[in-house]
Formats: C-alpha cells, sequence, structure tokens
C-alpha cells in the first residue's frame, strides 16, 4: 500500500486496497468529459443567480429558509444553551414590532413581529436537542406555511394597488425632427431674435430666446396675440404653447409648444399605477413639498408646500363643480396621512362624501350637516391650541413641526357650506374662530386648508380669512376675477388645460411664478377600482396622528369627547367659548394704544377732581394718600389671583401650596415641588408649566437648573 490510503486505513490490507491502492493507476477522466461538467456548472450558477435576481422579494426568502436550517445546526454542533438564542429573539420581536409601526402597516408589523419570533424560537429548540426527523417535519411545515402567507399577502397587496396600468400620453422622442425657429420670427414679429438653446420636450420642442436684437423688451411679446400666431404656425390649441419671461434675465424669453395633447389620459395615483414615473415617499415630511400629481410637460412632480421657514400656510384650493377640487383635496388629504408630523382634524358640513371615507386615518372629523356644532368645537379648540402654544417656551420663532409636536392641519371641504347656516345666515362662530386661525396660526403650526368654489368675501362670510390666503391651488373654470384678488400671473384656467378636471396650477404668494400640471387621479373614478374605494384601500393600513400629550391634557374633556365620538357636556363647551372671548378681549387691550399723557397734565386732572369733589371728600394727607395706594395695589394683586386660581385647572389646595412655596427668595426648584407635595417629577413639572401658562409664574434656566420665580420678581 502506498499513497494517501495507506495513511488513513490502519486496518490490515482487504479487498478495497485492491481498489484503490494507487491513484495513479486509476485513469484520468476525458478533458471534453471535464469541460462539459464546468459549463453545466457555469450554467447552474448563472441560472441560479437569475431566477432570484428576477424576483427577488418572492424568492429569496427561499434562501433565508435554507440558511436558518443551517445555522440552527451550527449552534447545536457549539454546544449554545437555548437561553443565549431565546432572549434575544424576545428582544428582536419587540424591535421589529416597534420598527414594523412606525414604517408599516399594522398587518405587515405583526408578520414581520411574528417571523422574526418564529426564527428565533426554532433556533433555539434546535441548538438544546439538535435535528431529527419529528423537529425537520415541523420546520419544512411551518416555514412552508408562512412563506405561502408571505406570497398571498404580497400578491393581495399588488391586486389591490391596481395592477392595470391606465395608457399614458404619447411621448415625443428626441429623435423627432426639430423646429426651425428662425424662419418663424418674421411671421410672429420677433426679426433680430437669437436662439439661445432649443431642446425636445416630452410632448414637444421649448426654445430660450435673446429678445436684445429685437429693439423690444422680451415682456412685450408675452401676449396671447403671440400665442395664438405660434399656435397657428403648429396647428395645435393656443392653450398647448406657452410664452413667458418669468424668472428669466431681462432680454430673454421661453417659448414652449406642446404637439401631443398633453390631456389626452389621466394621470393615475402612483399607490395604483405600478408603472408610475413617480415615486412617493412611504413616509412624508409635511416640512417638505407634497406631490400631488404631474407636470405632463417635464415629467417632474406637481407640489403643494404647506410649511416652509416662515412658517404654515395657509391654504385655499379653488375650482367649479366638476374641476377636480374633490380629487385633488384627496391627494393631499393621501400625503398629509402619510406625514409623521402632521395631525389632520377634517370638517364638511355638506355631503361629505370623501371625507367620510378618510375620517378613519383623521384625528378629528365632522362629516355632515347635522355636525355643524362638533365642526365649531374643533375650530374653538385649535383656537385654544393657539394661545397655548403662544405661550410654551421655545428657541425658535415659529414651531417646527415634528413627531413629538406635529403640525395641525385644519380641512375643510365646501367652507361656503360650513360658513353659512342652512337659512342662510353667516355662522360667525365658525367664521370667526376661522379667522383667527388663519391670522394667528401660522408661527404655531396650525394651518387652515380650504376649498371652496369662490375666493370672495360673500363665499368666506369676512376678508379675514381671505387676505389670509398665502398659498393656493387653483384649477378648471376659476374666474378671472378670482385670479386677480390672488394677485400672482396665473394662466387662465378657463383655457388652460383643455377644460379637463384635474388641471392645476399650485402657487405661493412668496414666490413669482405658478407651478402646473395635472392632479393625480386618486377616487376620480366610478368603478370599484378607480372610484371612492381607493380611498379606503388607502386608509386600512394607516393610523392617525396625535397632539402632544401636553396640548391633549390642555384641551381637557372638549378634546376627549369628540375623541370618544361623543358631544361634550354644556360646560365643557361653556369654557371653551369663554376662553376665546378672554383670548379676544385680551388682544384687544393690547392693541389699544394707552393714553399719553405728561406729569404736569395729570397733576392738573387730579387737582380738578379734587377740587370739584372737596366739599363730600377731604384732601387726603402725604401719608394717607401713600396707604391709600398700598390698598389698591393690594386689592388688584389679590383680584388677580382670584381670578387666575378660578381659572386654574390646578385644586385649590395644590394651588396655594406652590404659591406658597414661590415666596421663597430666589425661588424653587422642581425638586422643591416633589419633596413638598410628594409627586413625581412629571406631575410637578406639570402643575409648573399650568401656572406658567396662566402668566403667574416664569422659569429661568433648563433641565435640573431651572429655577420657577413668581412673574415681576426677580433672582438674586
Amino acid at each position: 500500500m502506498s499513497g494517501r490510503h495507506a495513511k488513513r486505513c490502519p486496518e490490515e490490507p482487504h479487498e478495497l486496497h485492491a481498489l484503490t491502492a494507487n491513484a495513479d493507476d486509476i485513469p484520468d477522466a476525458p478533458e471534453e468529459e471535464r469541460d462539459r461538467t464546468a459549463e453545466f456548472l457555469k450554467a447552474a450558477c448563472v441560472a441560479t443567480f437569475d431566477y432570484f435576481r428576477d424576483a427577488p422579494a418572492e424568492r429569496l426568502p427561499l434562501l433565508g429558509g435554507a440558511a436558518m436550517y443551517g445555522v440552527g445546526l451550527l449552534l447545536h454542533g457549539l454546544d449554545v444553551p437555548w437561553w443565549a438564542i431565546g432572549l434575544p429573539t424576545v428582544a428582536a420581536g419587540i424591535t421589529a414590532y416597534a420598527a414594523g409601526v412606525n414604517r408599516l402597516s399594522m398587518p405587515s408589523t405583526l408578520g414581520v413581529t411574528l417571523a422574526a419570533l418564529t426564527c428565533g424560537s426554532w433556533l433555539a429548540t434546535v441548538a438544546e436537542v439538535g435535528a431529527g426527523h419529528l423537529t425537520n417535519w415541523i420546520y419544512v411545515g411551518a416555514f412552508s406555511f408562512g412563506y405561502a402567507i408571505y406570497r398571498w399577502a404580497r400578491s393581495r397587496a399588488k391586486k389591490g394597488n391596481g395592477d392595470q396600468s391606465a395608457p399614458q400620453p404619447e411621448v415625443v422622442s428626441e429623435e423627432t425632427p426639430r423646429i426651425t425657429w428662425e424662419r418663424h420670427f418674421a411671421g410672429w414679429g420677433m426679426e433680430g431674435a437669437a436662439v439661445i438653446v432649443a431642446e425636445p420636450t416630452r410632448l414637444g420642442e421649448r426654445v430660450l430666446l435673446n429678445t436684445k436684437g429685437t429693439g423690444s423688451r422680451a415682456s412685450s411679446f408675452v401676449t396671447r396675440g403671440l400665442a395664438e400666431r405660434i399656435a397657428e404656425d403648429f396647428d395645435v390649441a393656443t392653450a398647448r404653447v406657452r410664452v413667458t419671461n418669468a424668472g428669466l434675465p431681462a432680454g430673454q424669453l421661453l417659448i414652449s409648444v406642446q404637439l401631443i395633447d398633453p390631456w389626452a389620459t389621466v394621470v393615475p395615483h402612483p399607490l395604483f399605477d405600478p408603472d408610475s414615473e413617480i415615486t412617493l415617499p412611504e413616509v412624508a415630511d409635511v416640512r417638505e413639498p407634497l406631490p400631488i400629481g404631474m407636470d405632463p410637460e417635464t415629467g417632474e412632480p406637481l407640489t403643494i408646500t404647506l410649511y416652509d421657514d416662515d412658517g404654515g400656510k395657509q391654504t385655499l384650493i379653488l375650482a367649479v363643480n366638476g374641476g377636480g377640487k374633490s380629487v385633488t383635496l384627496n391627494d393631499i388629504l393621501e400625503r398629509l396621512t402619510a406625514a409623521f408630523n402632521c395631525v389632520v382634524w377634517g370638517i364638511n358640513l355638506s355631503k361629505a362624501q370623501e371625507m367620510r371615507r378618510w375620517a378613519p386615518a383623521l384625528d378629528l372629523a365632522a362629516c355632515g350637516r347635522d355636525q355643524r356644532k362638533r365642526a365649531r368645537i374643533m375650530l374653538k379648540m385649535a383656537r385654544k391650541l393657539i394661545v397655548w402654544r403662544g405661550a410654551q417656551h421655545r428657541d425658535s420663532a415659529n414651531v417646527i413641526p415634528s413627531a413629538r409636536q406635529p403640525m395641525l392641519v385644519l380641512v375643510m371641504d365646501e367652507f361656503s357650506a360650513s360658513a353659512r347656516t342652512e337659512d342662510g345666515s353667516i355662522d360667525m362662530s365658525i367664521v370667526d374662530d376661522a379667522a383667527y386661525v388663519a391670522s394667528k396660526g401660522r408661527s404655531e403650526a396650525v394651518v387652515l386648508l380650504l376649498a371652496d368654489q369662490r375666493n370672495t368675501q360673500g363665499a368666506a362670510g369676512t376678508t379675514n380669512i381671505t387676505t389670509q390666503m398665502t398659498n393656493y391651488v387653483v384649477l378648471k373654470g376659476v374666474s378671472v376675477g378670482d385670479l386677480a384678488r390672488i394677485g400672482i400671473a396665473v394662466p387662465d384656467m378657463g383655457e388652460y388645460g383643455g377644460q379637463h378636471a384635474g388641471v392645476a396650477a399650485t402657487l405661493l404668494k412668496s414666490e413669482d411664478r405658478a407651478r402646473l400640471g395635472r392632479t393625480f387621479a386618486l377616487a376620480a373614478g366610478k368603478t370599484a377600482e378607480t372610484g371612492l374605494q381607493q380611498i379606503d384601500r388607502v386608509v386600512e393600513s394607516r393610523l392617525p396622528n396625535s397632539l402632544e400629550g401636553s396640548a391633549i391634557a390642555h384641551l381637557g374633556e372638549a378634546y376627549a369627547s369628540l375623541k370618544a365620538g361623543q358631544t361634550p357636556s354644556s360646560a365643557a363647551t361653556a369654557t371653551l367659548e369663554r376662553e376665546a372671548d378672554d383670548d379676544t378681549a385680551g388682544e384687544s387691550r393690547d392693541d389699544m394704544a394707552p393714553e399719553v399723557t405728561s406729569s404736569d397734565e395729570r397733576s392738573s386732572t387730579i387737582d380738578e377732581i379734587r377740587k370739584q369733589h372737596l366739599f363730600l371728600v377731604p384732601a387726603l394727607t402725604p401719608e394717607g394718600q401713600e396707604k391709600a395706594r398700598q390698598m389698591r395695589e393690594a386689592e388688584r394683586e389679590q383680584a388677580a389671583q382670584e381670578e387666575l386660581a378660578a381659572a386654574s385647572p390646578l385644586p385649590a389646595d395644590v394651588r396655594g401650596k406652590l404659591i406658597t412655596l414661590l415666596d421663597r427668595e430666589g425661588g424653587i426648584a422642581t425638586r422643591d415641588v416633589e419633596n413638598a407635595l410628594g409627586v413625581s417629577s412629571a406631575t410637578a413639572w406639570r402643575y409648573m408649566n399650568h401656572l406658567r401658562s396662566e402668566g403667574a409664574v416664569e422659569s429661568h434656566g433648563s433641565g435640573p437648573a431651572t429655577r420657577w420665580i413668581r412673574r415681576g420678581d426677580h433672582v438674586a
């Protein structure tokens, strides 16, 4: 015996030695056979790679199942105890659930959590007892069942999102012969103009011109007459020609011709169109522009801005019946309910078909003519929230929407129906509170989003609302008068878009031009696949956000009752109305300019009054005057304290103890409140914040070093 086998076999020689005694005696396999084997293995590897690459979401879990089985055997071979796997399994399940709640729908969250717990349980079991026939069959069955559920859920999601895709408008390719612009200049009255750059678009072509050689200003060519001449030359509708100098350097003009009709088909919503050119983020951010449609000429998203560095934007959607107002509002609500830093309250006191569908994804909703009282209370609470947020300490001039302090958007569809009662009279409660939110809510991240047919005082009930609008969405049928009141150059919506519903212009007063396009067709059809059931499919995976906990506590019983679907008590409603009146009265006093008089004038007035009433009230000595002054100040201070105590939500005994503690020189710390009242740190903070919101105390410092002193006192 020789070679490697002689070293491996310690037994006496036997028959096997004769077969394997010398590897050199075994003839080599033919070279062609080895090549075929290598080619086969290579083809198998490529086919396997392509198999998983073509549908990774459906097929990669198969590799994961095999890998999980192998890891279990490896852990058993390493003698890893079951508890070393069980404890991380519990942690993984909790982490998977927490992450899924923030990013996934509830069914997906439960599926991911169950998968994590199942995998961990298998690994712990196999590490302890090993892989036998029973455990192998249990693993194969569990994996097959879980994989089948996974594939079923994915196919159901695809079916719910709509696999069918609507036909898209024809696109002009880059190979389309380019327009010879220079030969048209003479007919357009633009002799001497020069082409700076010409390029094809999705629907035609556009050109940037230098008009300095014409002897005329570029602005003189921005007329309907030039657009008609261009349309005649290319045999298209005038609305498919755009001539503008907005945003361009002086002496330059941009002309765009749409050779293909941009409005031939609707734009399906990206959630229901697998071939959409625009991808919507699963989690939206209200601080960023929100996509609600697409510009068919450029393919860029049509966006609306509800918040920027200047604060929240009061928004008005304008369109006639059939102009696409409800569909546009659906697009906006889809993005708002997907935002992590936004709370939505919905009000529609008309038919409210769409708003009723969105209600499960909204924090509060008032839908239908019979919920006018509920709508009034919601507006009162929005007003109360503005006042409360304005009294809170913060480092920025405006509230920046976040998950901990979200922006409140009050969506009011058919606002003219809300502003007027059934007998046609103005509902001053709704109008006044809406006007207050429009004028004061910007800095406190509380904004209105109104949808109506007119931008007039008659529709809104007051100019205090229409003049506060800084953001517009203009659709089909809006009159020239409404556009003039906006004060920004907007295309004639009676012509632009060929009278198609959903063609929109979005614009901010802070910008010099409008963004144009067509809104997504969300719930715009009459069938189950394209109608209102699309809203149901969106809503079923979304939970409403909530205001910050301290704000909810401040809104009190009124908010809790509405959240529970009940009508607040008369006492809670009366408290809301009284606080609204007090806020208005306080602002009126602040707005009144104090009467300015000199000290000599005040002295002479006092002397005259004293002389006139000398026979009734004898003159006081200087000591008497000082004592009277002190008594008046003490009475005013006592009255103010009693008024604060009556309005305070704190119990009288707690408030009395806090006021006594505040008499200490240099103020008190939050820990002093904890020790004196025997409460937790959070409760002590809540007590002191109540006093600060009343204006009774003020805070200095931050964190544990915060000192609370009475208003007007000074820290030594």
